[in-house]
């Protein structure tokens, strides 16, 4: 009985480890209507400590009308630990990505595989006989080791893992420029062109399944590091200009210490400079123009960690388009500078005071609203620049809220300056003070033209929603606006005159301008407020019932907005 039990344990046992090696996503095997015509395995080790391994496969279809509906590809199941991330596409196109499945295995135990799923059009491709040419990507940590004389080591598998025999495959290696290449046993054949070794090595065929792995060692002034931190801060002023704060966590995984370390930035990043962790600025210098590296002088000791920051500006032209006065769009490239793979990538976006984000990639960031100010941001791991992830964010800013901030601080200083001056101020006769008085005719001129532009604006808006409907020719359309963007121009600068006028008339006129002014900057932010969630509800982003909650809680604010702007205006009349 009892040996019966101890053979039912084993069996468990086996079965258990046997599951254990095996990937847990089932996947079946590359078709065996498929051949590998060849595939070229090229190897770079990234100045950080990143291997990446380009598989660039030619296949074609044994059979008439073969069915291929995917191709699995791995390496030796020992890099599953450093393995990090993968992708695939088009050999001769980088944006027509292929779906990639991990873990998928080869079939057999002992390799790590993934399956690439091709699309319809490959797929139709295949069917007809066509061949197809593909690359899948993928990036390793740790597998680069230095020694005190700065000597590195790469550890790599020498060939892809196949499911099948392929007719020919190419392996190449390329070190960092200026590298010294150190020879090994493997016949490589090395080649140096532009400062930088090529090694090559052909093997004709390749048996399906190899297991087999090589290291290569160089000498160079390079660097392993891990990014355990990137903190990066966008931010949107008032007249659009974008400056960028990252702030970096480095721990070295150099056996020598480290003096000098490069990373690259935007291409147009402008007014670079570099701080240590007390806000000290430290050197740092463009040492690459081509792929805007630059150099930062930064002591880093062997498995030491430090932090630094790095500031710079880039060119709002490049980032910022302006489709109306008040309407704009932010495109950012949040990976292009990424050479590394931080542990924890942040990003934080800081748009200027009073304006209104319309539209943002709301699966990936988050949105933050304070009373002035709105700031979106992003928390991932593991980003790399190959996921060339990029976005655009649209928002609303009137350029009323450039004077806002100003005229609010130097109201709150007269207040101050004025409590203090009556407290400490001894009792004194009373003397006759001046008083400006603003002429009635100009007063009366303000809300005439005032009341006549808010007439041509509806007027403009009504012209657009019949343009829309197709009530009025195009023609007619065109000519209109212009006539009415024209004569709302004219309106506007007569306005502005008339503004100065009348502020300078005492603290009686100045503040029932002051109230108009933020009266028509909260207007205008409720239209805008109104025309997102209006695009909201029509994309079926929010329910009918949110929709019409925050409708009326719009239109309730668009009441007391317009109350204060006709209370100034009757003030001033009378």
């Amino acid at each position: 009985m009892k040996k019966t039990a101890l053979l039912l344990l084993a069996s468990f046992l086996s079965i258990a480890s046997i599951s254990l090696l095996t990937p847990h996503n089932t996947y079946a095997a590359s078709p065996s209507q498929v051949q590998v015509d060849k595939i070229d395995h090229a190897v770079t080790p990234i100045y950080g400590g990143l291997l990446l391994i380009n598989d660039t496969i030619k296949i074609s279809p044994t059979t008439e009308n073969a069915t291929i509906e995917n191709f699995s590809i791995g390496f030796p199941l020992k890099y599953k630990t450093n393995f990090r991330f993968s992708m695939a596409y088009n050999a001769t196109n980088f944006d027509e990505q292929l779906d990639v499945v991990l873990d998928t295995g080869l079939g057999v135990t002992g390799y790590y595989g993934v399956t690439v799923v091709f699309p319809n059009e490959v797929r139709d491709l295949l069917y007809n006989g066509q061949s197809y040419t593909f690359t899948v990507t993928f990036v390793f940590s740790n597998l680069i080791d230095s020694s005190v004389d700065q000597v590195f080591t790469i550890d790599f598998p020498t060939y892809p893992s196949l499911a099948q025999e392929s007719s020919k495959c190419n392996v190449i290696v390329v070190l960092p420029k200026n590298a010294n290449y150190t020879s090994n046993d493997f016949p490589f054949n090395a080649t140096k062109k532009n400062d930088c070794y090529y090694l090559n090595h052909t093997k004709s065929p390749l048996p399906k399944l190899t297991h087999m792995s090589t290291k290569v060692s160089f000498e160079d002034s390079f660097a392993c590091f891990s990014m355990n931190k990137m903190d990066r801060e966008i931010t949107i002023d008032t007249n659009g200009h974008i400056s960028v704060s990252e702030l970096f966590l480095l721990k070295s995984k150099t056996a020598f210490e480290l003096s000098k370390i490069r990373l690259p930035l935007p291409r147009d990043a402008r007014n670079v400079s570099a701080f240590d962790e007390q806000g000290k600025k430290i050197s740092i210098t463009l040492l690459e123009n081509e792929t805007s590296t630059y150099e930062i002088s930064l002591n880093l000791a062997e498995s030491q960690s430090r932090s630094f920051t790095i500031t710079y500006n880039l060119f709002e032209e490049n980032h910022l388009v302006q489709h109306d006065p008040q309407n704009y769009v932010l495109t950012l490239d949040l990976s292009e500078n990424l050479r590394t793979m931080p542990e924890t990538f942040i990003v934080k976006i800081i748009f200027s005071e009073g304006a209104a984000i319309q539209s943002f990639p709301e699966q990936t960031f988050s949105i933050q609203r304070g009373i002035f100010q709105e700031t979106l941001s992003l928390s991932r791991s593991n980003l790399t620049w190959l996921q060339n992830e990029q976005w655009s964010f649209s928002y609303s800013y009137s350029i009323f809220w450039a004077s806002f901030r100003p005229t609010l601080w130097a109201t709150t200083v007269v207040i101050i300056g004025s409590i203090i001056a009556f407290a400490w101020q001894r009792p004194k006769p009373p003397i006759p003070v001046s008083v400006v008085l603003v002429p009635r005719k100009t007063l009366s001129e303000f809300v005439e033209t005032y009341e006549e532009k808010e007439k041509i604006l509806s007027e403009l808006e009504q012209i657009k929603r019949k343009a829309r409907k197709g009530r009025i020719s195009r023609r007619r359309y065109k000519v209109r606006k212009t006539t009415l963007e024209n004569r709302i121009s004219s309106l506007s600068k007569k306005l502005t005159d008339l503004h100065q006028k009348i502020m300078s008339g005492g603290a009686k006129y100045a503040d029932t301008m002051r109230q108009l002014e933020v009266a028509e900057i909260e207007l205008d932010n409720i239209e805008a407020d109104i025309r997102r969630i209006e695009v909201r509800f029509k994309r079926g982003e929010i329910s009918a019932q949110t929709y019409r909650r925050l409708l009326e809680g719009d239109l309730r604010r668009r009441e007391k907005a317009r109350t204060t702007i006709d209370g100034a205006l009757l003030r001033l009349r009378e």
